[in-house]
């Protein structure tokens, strides 16, 4: 059996960590015992999670053509909209599939995505399209991806700090290129950006106690 070195307390099964108090449990001797609180598997509900991907996509494109219809000088092509649309479908197919390591997998899609964009840019003669428009809504399009994601599957209090992190740097990376002066307009990393601080406060305020829970657990380990 295994041992809490905080609270004293003999822990059976196969924890690494105390559930009373969350520190490092020293072993003992190994443990044939098996776990006496069985592991709870993620949850999801597939049809909310289709009817909100669903919905929110009927509404991008009909709000693209009301600014169509209202504006006569254009802000970004169909094309780029249903870019976004399909990347918001990825991150949350690749958070179901991978939903235990959920921030890896959306960080590998947002990277392979950008790739894809740069060097459709560059084959095209660099109009800089890449930076202006196709990474700033892919990032926001994931962050609205996690924000649902966050509502729809559960999730342990852990993930909240890595979505968290995950907003500040998705928010962050148009803003640098705006920062930079490489984009030729700056709505799209406006958007992100604004999208990504929103995301952040709206966790923090829904979920903020067990993000708190979990980093003090983590700062008095």
């Amino acid at each position: 059996m295994n041992q809490c070195p905080r609270c004293q307390t003999t822990v059976k099964g196969e924890w690494t960590r105390c559930p009373l108090c969350g520190s490092q449990i020293m072993e003992k001797e190994h443990s044939a015992h098996a776990n006496p609180f069985p592991e709870i598997p993620l949850r999801f509900n597939r049809a909310r999670i289709t009817k909100l991907l669903t919905g929110i996509s009927i509404l991008v494109a009909m709000a693209y053509f009301a600014v169509q219809w209202f504006w006569a000088f254009p802000f970004f092509g169909l094309d780029y909209v249903l870019a976004g649309i399909i990347s918001m479908w990825l991150v949350v197919l690749i958070i179901i599939r991978k939903r235990r390591n959920i921030t890896k997998g959306i960080l590998y899609l947002i990277l392979f995505l950008s790739m894809i964009s740069f060097y459709f840019d560059f084959t095209s003669g660099w109009q800089g399209w890449a930076v202006t428009y196709s990474i700033p809504i892919i990032c926001t399009s994931a962050l609205i991806a996690m924000f649902l994601a966050i509502q729809t599957v559960r999730l342990d209090a852990e993930d909240y700090v890595l979505y968290l992190q995950a907003a500040a740097l998705l928010g962050f990376i148009p803003l640098i290129f705006l920062l930079m002066g490489w984009t030729t307009d700056p709505l799209p990393s406006v958007i992100s950006f604004v999208t990504s601080t929103l995301m952040f406060w709206s966790v923090m305020i829904i979920h903020g106690k067990e993000i708190f829970i979990t980093l003090r657990k983590i700062i008095d380990v």
